[in-house]
């Protein structure tokens, strides 16, 4: 009788311990944070230094160099953390280090 009961307890055990990696996995991996908000802010914001620079010291000024460093760092950034932004607002003219 013994026998059977500790087969019983283990064998339960072992389907237990088989089936909980099941559950974890039909239940869903979480899902990694989105930073495309944090990306469009991040951009946004260079975009915007970028252009008050360039109207205050003109579009080759060192000032306009270092932001344009800066936004190219922020474009890193943003392909480090999976997020993408508007390549048509952010990758146009003045805004992409030459």
């Amino acid at each position: 009788m013994t026998k059977r009961l500790t087969g019983f307890v283990v064998g339960t055990a072992l389907a237990l311990l088989v089936s909980l990696p099941v559950v974890q996995a039909a239940s869903g991996a979480p899902k990694p944070p989105d930073y495309r908000d944090e990306c469009h802010k991040r951009l946004e914001h260079d975009k915007a230094k970028i252009d008050h620079d360039a109207a205050k010291y003109g579009q080759h000024s060192r000032r306009v160099d270092k932001d344009i460093d800066q936004m190219e760092a922020d474009r890193h950034w943003c392909r480090d953390h999976h997020a993408d932004w508007d390549h048509s607002m952010f990758d146009i003219g003045i805004y992409i280090k030459h």
